[in-house]
């Protein structure tokens, strides 16, 4: 019995309590297997900006820290539970708008993004193109704009230059009357930033750069923001995409373009809720920054794709971070062009 008893209490000796990785302090951490003082300040640093860990495999999104770091740590370390914030966003209510101020249109045009943006009695603003399949037939977003009736464009602009959101930004300059094109004017070079420059010089249509900071008003309920634009970063064209900020009253919308995870994660510290978001980079697996979405907290998301697509788009994962915050998915793959519209206290988003 002597034996057993000091057996048992040698094993609590050696076999320490699990750290909480969400509360415990450097000196704590360093215990853990494969953590030393660089990864241990890494993950304090990490929780301090992002917030807690909700599980221990996000440890993963820490610099220095993989699979193999995490395997050591099964049975030793967890990520403790986290209370809800004391102000918890508040949803806007899903009911039919009283007067419509705000429609956004997530058009269908295939593997790529266009967006309509139109505010009642002011500006109407395409955001991207959509791609240009070739062969004889006009862009999709050509067909589109024509289909909703839309003869002029005040604004035409567009996140980056990358052929799936400008291939069809030509031929909407030369079909469509378009006040000024709003370029994020990074240094890249393609056939399709080319066309697409020289039909802006065609059309005679008034040129300008989408700068960071940026507020323009599309009417006086409507303002759009641009929050990030990383021309001349050493960022790639999808990651230095212009990201805006559309709000109307106390609904908001974010258009993220193809930024990925280290814009995201660049983002993640000043994010606040949004009502709709469209989902960046098509849904891409390497564009879901979880503490990012969950700072979002997005009531609706938007993930613009085409069907059947060769990427793969959306990704499983992203499709389950999103579906595991509460938020209501729709992809223009399954439901055709995505129509949303606000007079800012309701709003109501689904297919046309």
């Amino acid at each position: 019995m002597v034996r057993l008893s000091l057996a048992l209490l040698l094993l609590s000796i050696l076999t320490p309590d699990p750290v909480d990785i969400n509360t415990a302090d450097t000196g704590l951490l360093e215990t853990l297997p494969g953590i030393g003082p660089a990864k241990a300040r890494a993950i304090v640093e990490f929780r301090e900006t992002f917030g807690p860990f909700l599980s221990l495999e996000e440890l993963d999104l820490v610099e220095g820290i993989g699979p193999g770091t995490l395997a050591g740590l099964e049975g030793l370390a967890f990520a403790g539970e986290v209370n809800p914030p004391a102000e918890a966003p508040v949803p806007l209510p899903e009911e039919a708008p009283a007067e419509t101020l705000l429609t956004l249109r997530f058009l269908d045009i295939g593997q790529g993004d266009a967006i309509l943006m139109e505010a009642a009695g002011g500006e109407v603003w395409l955001l991207d193109g959509g791609p240009d399949p070739g062969g004889p037939l006009e862009p999709p977003v050509v067909a589109r704009l024509t289909a909703l009736g839309t003869d002029t464009i005040d604004v035409a602009a567009f996140s980056h230059p990358h052929a799936d959101h400008i291939g069809g930004l030509p031929s909407v300059l030369s079909h469509f009357v378009v006040g000024t094109l709003l370029d994020p004017g990074m240094d890249f070079q393609s056939f399709e930033y080319e066309e697409l420059l020289r039909a802006a010089v065609d059309c005679g249509c008034s040129y300008g750069l989408l700068e960071q900071g940026a507020r323009y008003a599309l009417s006086p309920a409507v303002t759009v923001e641009v929050l990030f634009s990383g021309r001349g970063a050493d960022l790639s064209a999808n990651e230095a995409s212009a990201v805006l900020l559309v709000t109307c009253g106390s609904f908001t919308a974010l258009l993220t373009g193809d930024i990925e995870e280290d814009t995201e994660r660049l983002l993640a510290p000043t994010a606040t809720p949004v009502t709709v978001l469209k989902v960046p980079h098509h849904g891409s697996g390497g564009a879901a920054f979880p503490p990012w979405a969950r700072m979002l907290s997005p009531q609706v998301v938007v993930i613009s794709c085409g069907r059947r697509n060769s990427f793969g788009h959306p990704a499983p994962s992203v499709l389950d971070l999103y579906s595991g915050l509460g938020a209501r998915i729709l992809r223009t793959d399954e439901a055709g062009t995505i129509v949303v519209c606000t007079d800012g206290r309701t709003f109501v988003a689904g297919c046309s």
